[in-house]
């Protein structure tokens, strides 16, 4: 494996990837909106499919595959847009609802800039949604032997400093979930036969998930958050709030 979006193909990069569409389908459909955007490296997967959002686009970061033309990707009707500079997003200011980060921040050579960025796009009240390594797993332990390694190749910064960059950004957590409690075993049937430490990990050793989900919520002057932590666990990465107040894409 030579980059993070080989490894996604692999046996072990598909589980992971399968788990991260079943949590974001937890959150998802309680954020509306008109626009959404996923940024993510070159040839990974779509995410964005339980949306219900109109209009979905793929950013990925890199050159546009040989032989594959831009347009519609192979999930739904999610257009694929492709980016050569990492840290900048293309589009206008206060013009996107929801913006999903799948594993940039870990890849990024500047994430303080990807994270303005997405501030900018979000329209007030707008979400952005985090997917990043946990360091403080038996994932983020492997990095110690195989830091030239994808996945293990990443900055896999900790929720608690994510959460610090959030908060001076005038974000506000609204919920999130550690996932992924299974240890690093290629084969399928294999690590089948440890599924029982998904609901074993959530409960006894929750900040120990090899990734971790935050949903955060752009605070402007006059933005209204609406909490809905009755339907979650009470608990700081379980609490999914929608925006009250919204403004959209003004062509």
């Amino acid at each position: 494996m030579t980059s993070f979006c080989e490894w996604c193909r692999s046996n072990l990069g598909q589980s992971l990837l399968a788990a991260e569409k079943s949590a974001l389908q937890k959150f998802l459909p309680s954020l509306n909106g008109e626009i959404a955007v996923q940024y993510a490296n070159t040839g990974t997967q779509a995410l964005l499919e339980a949306s219900d959002i109109e209009h979905k686009f793929f950013l990925q970061a890199g050159e546009l595959p040989e032989n594959k033309a831009m347009g519609a990707s192979d999930a739904g009707e999610i257009q694929s847009i492709y980016v050569s500079d990492q840290d900048v997003l293309p589009f206008i200011s206060s013009s996107v609802d929801l913006c999903l980060l799948s594993h940039m921040l870990d890849y990024s050579n500047n994430p303080h800039q990807l994270l303005r960025e997405s501030k900018e796009i979000l329209v007030s009240g707008g979400h952005l949604i985090i997917l990043g390594f946990n360091p403080y797993s038996c994932w983020g332990g492997r990095k110690l032997f195989s830091r030239s390694k994808p996945p293990w190749n990443g900055h896999n910064f900790s929720v608690y400093k994510i959460r610090d960059w959030l908060s001076l950004l005038d974000f506000q957590i609204t919920g999130g979930m550690m996932l992924y409690y299974s240890p690093l075993i290629k084969n399928q049937a294999m690590r089948q036969r440890f599924s029982f430490l998904e609901e074993a990990g959530d409960r006894w050793w929750p900040m120990l998930g090899s990734v971790y989900l935050l949903v955060a919520q752009k605070r402007d002057p006059g933005t209204t958050v609406i909490d809905f932590r009755e339907n979650f666990k009470e608990d700081a990465y379980m609490n999914v709030a929608e925006p009250a107040i919204k403004s959209y894409m003004k062509y």
